[in-house]
């Protein structure tokens, strides 16, 4: 129970007031009294961030492998619409408010995000890159990087729409539409 609160707490206060909230002030939102909570059970920021991503992921690799069944692993709206979906219907199956904003503040933060080569994201990512027509491996690596990037953003809006701000709001399938763009505009444009 403590925690799932410290997860929920953190999730939050990154996604809401950036990567430098104080683990004490994460400690007091999660019900607290203990203000060395998070480092008792994470061990510092690092293993917070890296306990709250894990967490998350295991619904999500749950999801992504089942889309995954049947889809033409060539096919780049295809993976995109897996890749997606898989990160919403994760969220909503979890009943998650904030990680998609927490994984836009924390992109930049994470020192080695616990996807490994064998889960589906690293699958779907590296395949999406061997996809695209063009450029160096370097270079597709890193369009797929800003997929990820942008990938990120959108959901963040996405989840803020869901809240009610009508300001912001992509459709996942719009979203989809926008990272394949994204994937298949040329690398080296005039």
């Amino acid at each position: 129970m403590t925690v799932d609160a410290l997860l929920l707490a953190g999730e939050r206060m990154f996604a809401e007031r950036g990567a430098d909230v104080p683990l004490r002030e994460i400690a007091i939102a999660a019900g607290q009294r203990n203000n060395s909570a998070v480092q008792y059970h994470f061990g510092d920021r690092q293993g917070l961030i890296a306990a709250i991503v894990r967490w998350r992921l295991q619904s999500v690799e749950a999801s992504g492998a089942r889309l995954l069944i049947g889809v033409d692993r060539g096919d780049t709206h295809a993976l995109v619409e897996v890749l997606v979906a898989s990160l919403v219907d994760a969220s909503v199956e979890q009943g998650s408010t904030h990680y998609f904003r927490f994984l836009e503040v924390m992109r930049t933060q994470v020192k080695g995000w616990p996807a490994g080569e064998d889960t589906t994201w690293s699958m779907i990512t590296n395949t999406l890159a061997e996809l695209l027509p063009e450029g160096t491996r370097r270079e597709r690596i890193s369009r797929t990087s800003s997929m990820a990037t942008t990938l990120f953003a959108l959901l963040a809006d996405f989840e803020r729409a869901r809240e009610g701000d009508d300001r912001f709001g992509p459709t996942q399938p719009q979203i989809v539409e926008m990272l394949v763009g994204l994937l298949r505009a040329p690398m080296n444009p005039r």
